[in-house]
Formats: structure tokens, sequence, C-alpha cells
């Protein structure tokens, strides 16, 4: 890094009127090209950031047009969870990365990067994840897409389910978001528990989606709505979030944020209440998935149209070791694999075994009967991309029955998913 950068980090418990605070939230505004931080968001941003023990890594410059040394690079990362098909393990999520456009091309993302990923490595961390906001930077620091998401359009005209399909019991109520606030953990985490590829809640999920700060009005949000369905013995077991776009939308328009609980037919019963709002049309979602059930579930299924599919995780393997023993796995086998990594981390000639669903990996001499790169492995982490459909794309490379047999080892039954945005 230039002799002109100086690499700090920001305590959560420096003094709150410390500028450093605010330097860092509008570096992220102007980053993702938002408005100037007031005192407002970057009280929310400091206590958000102490609420998940986030730490803050900050790349500082002085020189013309700065008022002595401030920071203009951060990268924002926090300890994290994600279940990876044997249970909820832990990991770590890169919240953010902004880099100033005119301090950009200096090495200073590589540098934040590979200094937060060897603490990580050097804590025990199997692997890390990210959200990004451009696809073409992240694969050349090992990550790879493991989940993918699909926006939807749901017409409630014709939305009916299928006579033979269960809904389940209980009662649905409408309420105000706050009423989230002593369930939304506990309804999350078994959200969490019953799906490969779900992650964790950060603080900024839980004051979202309860209505405590809302990011465009900059405090309490007075647009947002709630609908929960209570069990048969009334404890609240899921729930949805959603916001009407108003008048000026045609056809008139609800935005659904979140449906979240641990079981389709819980989903079933809250996108009921939520087509059956009076005066509503369309109901719009970004959190579905290859493999979502619901529109299979309707007497018409067009009722239910994709609009656009996008990555929702990338995932990096640090430790290849820790991570295949916290995978879960539904196929036994053994194959070699040669995974390159120019980080080093995982670089090397592996035996990947797995017998009555536990896997490790061990490091042979052996020759590999499998080549690819680690930001390939990380894509057949969740069972979203098999080994063959990879080789296909030129990306693994080997013996073609190796290949199958790597596919059959990663496959799962069902597609990940995930509900939490980074």
């Amino acid at each position: 890094m230039d002799e002109k950068y100086r690499f700090e980090e920001l305590p959560l418990d420096t003094p709150d009127d410390d500028p450093r605070w605010e330097a860092c939230q509008d570096i992220f505004s102007f980053g993702f090209l938002g408005r100037r931080a007031n005192a407002t968001s970057v009280k929310a941003f400091r206590e958000q950031a102490r609420a998940d023990n986030t730490t803050l890594d900050l790349v500082t410059a002085a020189g013309p047009g700065i008022d002595g040394r401030q920071p203009i690079a951060v990268f924002e990362s926090a300890p994290y969870t994600m279940n990876s098909g044997a249970g909820i393990v832990d990991c770590l999520v890169v919240q953010g990365i902004v880099v100033r456009p005119s301090h950009r091309r200096n090495g200073l993302l590589k540098h934040m990067m590979r200094h937060r990923l060897d603490v990580a490595r050097n804590q025990g961390i199997g692997c890390a994840v990210l959200s990004v906001s451009e696809g073409t930077i992240y694969a050349r620091y090992g990550f790879g897409i493991v989940n993918r998401q699909t926006d939807i359009e749901v017409n409630t005209e014709r939305f009916h389910l299928r006579g033979d399909v269960h809904v389940a019991p209980g009662a649905i109520e409408f309420v105000h978001p706050s009423f989230l606030e002593g369930h939304f953990d506990r309804i999350s985490l078994a959200h969490q528990k019953r799906y490969r590829g779900a992650h964790g809640r950060l603080e900024g999920h839980r004051r979202g989606f309860t209505g405590a700060w809302d990011r465009r009005e900059e405090g309490p949000s007075r647009t947002l709505r709630a609908v929960v369905h209570f069990d048969e013995q009334g404890e609240p077991d899921g729930f949805a979030v959603f916001k009407h776009r108003g008048w000026d939308s045609s056809p008139v328009t609800s935005d659904v944020l979140q449906v979240c609980s641990p079981d389709p037919a819980i989903d079933r019963a809250l996108w009921l209440a939520l087509v059956n709002i009076d005066l509503v049309e369309i109901l719009t979602y970004e959190f579905s998935y290859y493999g979502d059930p619901l529109p299979l579930s309707l007497v018409d299924s067009r009722a239910v149209t994709a609009t656009k599919s996008s990555d929702s995780v990338w995932l990096r393997i640090l430790d290849l070791e820790r991570a295949i023993s916290e995978r879960g796995f539904e196929s036994d086998g053994s194959v070699v694999l040669h995974v390159r990594d120019s980080m080093g981390y995982c670089q090397g000639t592996w035996r990947i075994v797995v017998e009555d669903g536990v896997g490790r990996a061990e490091p042979t001499q052996d020759d590999s009967d499998v080549q690819l790169g680690v930001d390939t492995l990380a894509s057949m982490w969740f069972g979203d991309r098999t080994a063959a459909t990879l080789a296909s794309a030129g990306l693994v490379q080997g013996d073609p029955s190796s290949v199958i047999a790597l596919s059959k080892m990663f496959a799962t039954a069902h597609a990940p998913v995930n509900l939490s945005a980074f």
C-alpha cells in the first residue's frame, strides 16, 4: 500500500462525537449514491455497528482537498452465521466495502480484504460471505455465487391455492411492525434452522423489518406494515412485512419486503392474507428463489411471474478442512480435487471424503481427479450449482466420471433459501 495511506481500525467504543463516525457513514452513502450523512443517520450507523460487533477497517489519507487526515476507504465486517446443511455455523460477513473514486486502483480494497480474511481464518472461521453491487470484482478474491434470488410479481386476482394444498391452521392478524420486536429473532432463527443457505440477521434487518428505522425516511418507518401468523396455541410463528406504493402506481401495487417462517404451509397462509388486501392488484417480492414452491401450489401458476433474477450471496472458503467438516452432505463419496486459490487459503490437492453424510478434507500428494478454482468450488457449496453444470461452463476440469461423482456428493434435495441481504 502506498506510503501516503495509513491503515487503521475504528474501535466500537470510540466516543460518539468522533468525526470518523460521520466520515465512515458518509463514505458508504456516497459509494451507493445516497444522501450525505446527517446526525440521525450517523447515530443509526453507530448503534447498528455496536449491536453487530462490527469491525470498521479504515484507510486514511491526507492531501489536497482533504481537511487533515481523513478516512477515504472503509471495510465493514462482523461475526455472522449461516446454515451450511448440517446446522448453523459461524462465518464472517462483509457488510460493505467502499473506496472513494479518487483513490481507486491503489490496492486499497486488496489490502483491506487480505487483512480481514487473514484475521478471520486465524480465528478459526471457515467461510466468509458478502453481497455485491458489481459482479466482476469478488471472484478475483475467491468468492463464488452460492445463493440466487428471483423477483416476482403476484397477480392478486388470479391467486387461488389448489384445494389439495395444505395451509397452516391458526390465525392471521395485521399488526403494527413494532409488534415483531419480541418475535423477530425467534422466527428468523427458526427459518434459518430450516433452510440450507439461510443466513443470520444483523441489527439493520431487525430495525428495518420492525419499522424502527427506514433509511429513506431517516427515522421510524411510517409506511411499513406487517401481518403475523399465529399457531393454534396463539404463538406467532411467521410474519410478512410490506409497503403500499400508493395510488400513483398502476396497477395498484404493494411491495412485499419479507415473508419469513420455517414452514411453506405458514408462508401460504401469509400470502393468502397479502393477496386479500382490498384494492391491491399486484404484489412484488424480491426474495423468491429457484425452487420456490409457491407457484406450484396455485390453480394458475401464471399468477406468479418472475421479473428478474440476481445473485444474492457470494461465499469465500477460507479453511477447506473446517468448511468441509461443517457442511452437511446428502450423498457419500470420495474425490481428489486440485483447488486453485490465488490467495493461498485453499491452494493444493485435497481428498474429499464423505461417509454417512459427514465430510472431511485431507491434503494429499495423489494425482487429482478434478481441477477447479476456489470460487467455483464455492458456487457448489449450498447446492445451487452442480459440478457437471460448472464443467459444461468450462470452470471444472477432469475425468467425466469424477465430475459426476463430485456433483452427486455436493448435490442437495432442495435449492438454498436465504432472506438476508447484507
